[in-house]
C-alpha cells in the first residue's frame, strides 16, 4: 500500500492529489490520508471533495495510516535533527514514512518503493506529467457562479494577463502575525521590482494586454504598482469563495505568478497554447535549489 500525506492550502492539496493520481498509473492500492485536517485551521481547510471531487473510498483508515506512518514520540525532534545535521529529514523516521527533502525536487525512484507513506508536496509536473490530461480533467470547476463565469468569459475574448500579488494582509492576532513572518522569512514574498519588470515584459510582448490583479494586500498594490486604476483587481473572491480566483487566473490567456502554488496551478491550468507565464527566479530562501519547480517554457525573472 502508498498512502500519500495530503495538507495545506489548495495549491498543496492539488500538488499532492496529482501525485496521488500519478501513483494509482502503477499501483492500485493507493489512498491519501486527509486525518490532519481534522485540527487543521489555516487557509480553507481540505478542499479537494468539494471542488474536485475527492472520495470517502480514496481515504485511508486509521489502521492503514498507522502500519505506515512514523507516530512515535518526539516525531518533529528526530526529523529536525535528520535536517540539520545530515540534510535528511528522514534519517531517525520510520522506513515506510518518506519525507520529502526538498519539495522540488524531481526523484523518478520514489514511485517503486513498495509499502510507502509519503509526506512532502511533490512540487514539479514532473511528478504527474506523464497523466498530464486526466490531471486537467480532473481539476476543473463543477460549479461557477455567476460573477465569476461572466469575468472569465470576458477573459477570454481578450489578452487577458493575471497578475497574483501575494504580501499578506494584516494579521488579525498573535497566531496570524507568527505565521506571516514564518512564510516572510522561509518562504519570500515577490518585491515591487519583480512586478515591475513582469508588466515591463507582459507590455512588450502582448498586444493590448488587459490586466487582472489578484492580491490579498490591495493597499500595498495600490501604493506599489503604477497605473493600477488601468487594471481590474479582482476583489469578491474571499474565504470559501478563494479558490474562484485559481479558476479565473487559469481563464486568462497569460499570467504573472506569485511565489505561490496557488498561482502556480492557476497558470499551469491556463490551456492557451500561446501563453506567457513569468515566474520568480528565485523561489523559497529554505531551498537553495528549485530545481524542477518551475517548467521549462516559463519566463523566469
Amino acid at each position: 500500500m502508498k498512502i500519500v500525506k495530503i495538507i495545506g492550502g489548495l495549491g498543496n492539496q492539488m500538488f499532492q492529489y496529482a501525485f496521488f493520481i500519478a501513483l494509482k498509473k502503477t499501483d492500485k492500492n493507493v489512498k491519501m490520508d486527509v486525518s490532519s485536517f481534522q485540527n487543521y485551521t489555516l487557509h480553507q481547510g481540505f478542499e479537494l471533495k468539494q471542488l474536485f471531487g475527492a472520495t470517502q473510498n480514496e481515504f485511508a483508515l486509521i489502521d492503514e495510516i498507522a502500519s505506515l506512518k512514523d507516530t512515535q514520540k518526539q516525531f518533529s525532534l528526530r526529523k529536525n535533527i535528520g535536517k540539520l545535521l545530515f540534510s535528511k529529514p528522514g534519517k531517525f523516521i520510520k522506513k515506510s514514512h518518506l519525507i520529502q527533502a526538498n519539495y522540488s525536487q524531481y526523484d523518478s525512484t520514489l514511485k517503486d518503493l513498495g509499502n510507502i507513506y509519503y509526506d512532502g508536496y511533490w512540487q514539479s509536473e514532473k511528478f504527474f506529467g506523464e497523466c498530464k490530461q486526466q490531471i486537467i480533467n480532473v481539476f476543473k470547476w463543477k460549479i461557477i457562479n455567476k460573477k465569476n463565469r461572466v469575468t472569465a468569459e470576458k477573459m477570454q475574448s481578450e489578452n487577458s494577463v493575471a497578475i497574483h500579488i501575494r504580501r499578506f494582509d494584516s494579521p488579525k492576532n498573535l497566531k496570524e502575525l507568527y505565521l506571516r513572518l514564518r512564510l516572510v522569512i522561509l518562504w519570500r514574498v515577490c518585491s515591487q521590482k519583480y512586478y515591475l519588470n513582469a508588466l515591463s515584459y507582459i507590455t512588450e510582448n502582448v498586444d493590448n494586454p488587459k490586466v487582472y490583479i489578484f492580491t490579498d494586500n490591495i493597499n500595498w498594490v495600490k501604493s506599489n504598482i503604477p497605473q493600477v486604476d488601468n487594471y481590474k483587481i479582482v476583489d469578491w473572491n474571499r474565504s470559501k469563495d478563494s479558490h474562484y480566483d485559481m479558476y479565473l487566473m487559469s481563464q486568462c490567456k497569460h499570467n504573472v505568478i506569485s511565489m505561490s502554488s496557488f498561482s502556480w496551478w492557476g497558470a499551469w491550468l491556463n490551456d492557451n497554447p500561446e501563453k506567457i507565464v513569468v515566474a520568480p527566479k528565485k523561489w523559497a530562501v529554505r531551498f537553495t535549489k528549485d530545481i524542477d519547480l518551475i517548467p521549462q517554457e516559463w519566463k523566469r525573472m
